[in-house]
């Protein structure tokens, strides 16, 4: 038996990947649907390393899929209807939140009628505008569900979170789940892989242990604060670029996140494994 150590990232697979099975078994996931998204993944990952279209063969020796699989898998559609859902409501959160014409006197979103009315451009008018690919009745309910628009006794609706951060457990949620994860993933994987030389993204983190549960709440308090008036400010600026770049065919993308882990000691005074 050899007695080489593991190479650095299979050692470190476990601890990526426990976050992700606390999902997997709090949803039901089991391992044979597991097994199947990993190959996708892998397939996916090795077609987007070659410069020219990858055989049945050449896919399967390098992720070790079998060719048949490979084959099944080229033909899956993996855009779903709630995936599609999560990004045009968050794209009409953040035109709603910072254009212009959707702004009362204070700066904050005025209420909308759904077709407009003499007070400005309505609902469905926000929705052309942030130019997503869904029905405004669609988009309109899912932010009527998830509690982000409340629809009041005026008929107006009231915008009443700058997120889309659906709650529930349900389809939305999960969507912004990958949305999210996915993003921080690509970015610091592309710095995993980059050469010595090449630009990297930015991708840091403050990580303290050893504090009291009060000092863990007074850095929450102050990092969300701090972090939402970031996002807020570069939510407005990308959205007047963007408005801006809309009719040259740009397809370029930026995403920023801001994440907080704010872990206090558990009931008998010990800190989690990665404080440690």
């Amino acid at each position: 038996m050899s007695t080489a150590p593991k190479p650095p990232l299979e050692s470190a697979l476990p601890a990526l990947l426990e976050p992700l099975a606390q999902a997997m078994v709090a949803h039901g996931v089991t391992i044979g649907t597991a097994t199947e998204a990993l190959k996708k993944a892998l397939l996916t990952a090795a077609e987007a390393t070659s410069e020219v279209k990858l055989s049945d063969s050449r896919a399967s020796l390098l992720t070790g899929l079998h060719r048949k699989d490979v084959k099944r898998l080229r033909n899956l559609d993996d855009d779903t209807p709630e995936r599609r859902s999560c990004s045009a409501a968050a794209l009409v959160i953040s035109y709603w939140a910072t254009s212009p014409e959707f702004q009362s006197t204070d700066g904050t979103p005025r209420d909308l009628t759904r077709k407009g009315d003499k007070t400005g451009p309505g609902f469905d008018d926000l929705v052309r505008l942030a130019r997503v690919d869904m029905a405004s009745g669609t988009v309109l309910n899912t932010l009527l569900d998830q509690k982000i628009v409340e629809e009041l006794k005026t008929g107006q609706l009231r915008l009443l979170s700058h997120a889309f951060l659906p709650s529930g457990g349900g389809a939305e949620q999960v969507a912004a789940y990958q949305a999210t994860l996915s993003a921080h993933l690509t970015a610091a994987t592309q710095n995993l892989l980059a050469e010595p030389e090449a630009a990297r993204n930015f991708d840091r983190a403050v990580r303290y242990s050893h504090l009291s549960p009060d000092s863990v709440e007074e850095l929450r308090r102050a990092s969300d604060t701090q972090a939402q008036a970031l996002l807020q400010d570069i939510n407005a600026l990308a959205r007047a670029l963007q408005d801006k770049d809309q009719n040259k065919g740009c397809r370029g993308r930026f995403v920023l996140g801001a994440y907080i882990l704010a872990s206090p000691p558990d009931a008998r005074g010990e800190q989690r494994q990665e404080d440690a």
